[in-house]
């Protein structure tokens, strides 16, 4: 959450002539809510089974980038599922960065929706210890505070 997925997403995928799909978006077309709508109105487990659901419908695609949102990897075996299927990356950031981030889009996001500004570092720090297990088994791993339009075209030559 809050790591510039869906920017980069973008970012490479024009990049590479490769189609960008945001998983939260995929699901919001199906549901007719926002991500906020369904969390409020049918739960986070019945989120995570439809997340699971749209996820495994782009296994049966090929040449595309899609960007999951960062809970997706940590249910239903779903990271596994995805270094099968595909290149994952992770965008690591640190969590001061994250907090500056979110602070602003707290309202719109379900999982820090009406957290205090004291509390939020301590949740951010909170998932990030928990969900390392499974973002750590991405194929690649870049630090975004290193990433920048000048340090992508670098990238985007370097394995091109």
């Amino acid at each position: 959450m809050g790591t510039g997925k869906s920017y980069w997403g973008k970012q490479w995928g024009e990049a590479y002539g490769l189609a960008f799909y945001d998983l939260d978006e995929e699901i919001e077309k199906i549901e007719r809510l926002k991500v906020s709508q369904i969390f409020d109105t049918k739960g986070e487990a019945y989120f995570r089974k439809k997340e699971k659901e749209v996820l495994h419908s782009f296994f049966q695609k090929d040449n595309f980038i899609l960007s999951c949102g960062g809970g997706t990897p940590c249910f239903f075996n779903n990271m596994n599922r995805m270094n099968e299927k595909g290149v994952t990356i992770y965008l690591k950031t640190n969590v001061d960065e994250l907090v500056n981030r979110l602070t602003l889009e707290k309202e719109t996001r379900p999982l820090i929706k009406g957290l205090t500004d004291g509390t939020l570092k301590n949740y951010i720090s909170e998932k990030l210890n928990d969900r390392e297990p499974f973002y750590s088994k991405a194929v690649y791993h870049f630090n975004t505070a290193y990433l920048s339009n000048d340090n992508f075209k670098k990238i985007v030559r370097q394995y091109a």
